[in-house]
């Protein structure tokens, strides 16, 4: 009976690991400097410059 008490133990460092691991690939994802949500901001700004350009063009040109 003196390792009652480790299944516990072992779970909620198991639970921390995996609050850890959901933390990093969080800050990674949302960071405003170089996370995918900026990446994706600035693909969406160069397809909107381009739609725009080309509509702009096509005006002028009629």
């Amino acid at each position: 009976m003196r390792y009652r008490g480790q299944g516990s133990l072992e779970y909620l460092f198991m639970v921390a690991a995996a609050l850890v691991i959901v933390a990093i690939l969080m800050t990674k994802f949302f960071n405003p400097r170089t996370g995918t949500v900026h990446k994706l901001g600035n693909t969406a700004s160069n397809v909107e410059q381009d739609i725009d350009s080309s509509l702009n063009s096509m005006i002028s040109s009629s």
